[in-house]
């Protein structure tokens, strides 16, 4: 798979609009080639040190002076000592290369979040290319050249990878199934949600909720659940089932000043088809759930699902708890209700969406070492078992008096805790006592 359709993917999946991961990357090609190792070519001569041997002796500790060396380096040329030393960090916590791609990527979206944060908000909002990679050049690259010519270089490398990835047209994919189930999962776990039928990730705002309970054939039955979606007014979006699916694959980034929360509609060569419609356009249609793979989508007589692999199912629907949850797939864990899970349901068949690229799926199924990916997904289900099995914090009083000592702020209980927080923790407690 492709440097560029990775990065593509994992930009989508962290809720960039497609212009904005376009605008991105398409100054990232400017600056790297999207060669996580690219050492600045001016380097290479000056330090007598090619791509690869320049990041084995960064990786190795035999070259001391990466952080301030001055040299750019990685997809987005890092160059600034502290920006240097935080992507270094990066990858030691993890024990990964400095030039590993994942890692870069997690640091790349981890910086414009939390240092560049009108750029991060420019590229989770904005629907032109040009903003987005004009916004990146002058605010976050930031290169030499800033004319209007390199302006407008930088903007068409972005338009060719828009047209590539979400408008062109041959275009027949929007994102890996690990790029969706990473969507979904992040919706399940930090979006507030009701169910609606019709709504494709709505904000719920008076307008919407007026709209879906007033409007069209699915009104009478919406108000049923208005009671959910005025309990989330102003907080959280409106799916139904088959509209999970749909609002992801249009474009949907969770922005609730936008009318349909960032999605597009029919847009991406993903037609508005019905849950029906849906399973039976997918690919390797079957009722065998034995070789099931993650982002296949589930069906059921008048509803869909997607399975996001360990045994859960991502939904959306009126039971349990109501909107967007995880759901044990009963056909392969039969009786048992797995930690984490809202329910537990029996589907009918599944199959592969024909917007959804699989191949890394079917790699994985291959077996061999696992990948920096699959190591994050099962820590991520481990951290949900550990808040799952524990209702409330069996030590709430010495918490408590944690947390009024100033040595935390007591979230995440159950969670694990890196060597910062605990080396934080302990300082905190010891400047206390």
């Amino acid at each position: 798979m492709s440097n560029e359709r990775l990065i593509w993917d994992k930009l989508i999946s962290a809720g960039l609009t497609p212009a904005g991961a376009a605008g991105l990357l398409g100054n990232l090609q400017a600056e790297s080639g999207l060669n996580p190792r690219n050492l600045q070519n001016s380097y290479e001569k000056k330090l007598g040190m090619s791509d690869e041997e320049y990041t084995a002796a960064v990786d190795s500790g035999a070259y001391k002076d990466f952080v301030t060396d001055g040299a750019g380096y990685g997809l987005a040329q890092w160059t600034n000592l502290n920006r240097k030393q935080l992507l270094l960090y990066f990858a030691r916590v993890g024990a990964f290369s400095v030039g590993n791609l994942d890692t870069q990527l997690d640091y790349l979206i981890w910086e414009l979040g939390e240092k560049f944060p009108a750029v991060w908000d420019k590229l989770r909002t904005t629907a032109s290319v040009q903003e987005a990679s004009d916004c990146v050049l002058l605010q976050f690259e930031r290169p030499a050249d800033q004319s209007a010519e390199n302006c407008a270089r930088r903007a068409q490398l972005g338009r060719r990878f828009f047209d590539l990835f979400a408008g062109g047209e041959n275009m027949n994919y929007l994102m890996t199934a690990a790029a969706l189930c990473a969507k979904l999962k992040d919706i399940a776990d930090n979006c507030k949600t009701a169910y609606m039928l019709g709504p494709w990730g709505w904000p719920a705002t008076d307008k919407m909720i007026q709209r879906a309970t007033t409007q069209g054939s699915n009104a009478k039955i919406n108000r049923q659940w208005l009671s959910q979606a005025n309990a989330i007014k102003d907080k959280g979006f409106l799916f139904d089932c088959v509209g999970l699916i749909k609002g992801i694959l249009w474009g949907w980034s969770g922005d609730m000043g936008r009318t349909y929360g960032g999605a597009g509609y029919a847009c991406n060569g993903v037609p508005d088809y019905d849950a029906k419609k849906m399973i039976d356009a997918c690919r390797d249609v079957s009722t065998d759930f034995s070789a099931i793979v993650d982002g296949e989508a589930v069906w059921m007589d008048g509803h869909i699902g997607v399975y996001v692999g360990g045994g859960v199912v991502v939904e959306a629907t009126p039971k349990w708890r109501g909107g967007v949850q995880w759901s044990t797939l009963a056909n392969t864990a039969g009786t048992k209700t797995l930690p984490g899970t809202a329910g537990s349901r029996t589907w009918t068949k599944h199959g592969k969406l024909p917007w959804v690229d699989y191949a890394a799926e079917r790699e994985k199924e291959e077996g061999g070492e696992m990948s920096y990916g699959q190591w994050k997904e099962y820590m991520d289900r481990y951290r949900r078992e550990l808040r799952a099995d524990h209702d409330k914090c069996w030590a709430e009083e010495e918490l408590d008096a944690a947390v009024a000592a100033g040595i935390t702020d007591g979230k995440r209980p159950h969670d694990l805790v890196t060597r910062e927080e605990a080396a934080i923790m302990a300082m905190r407690a010891r400047a206390g006592g």
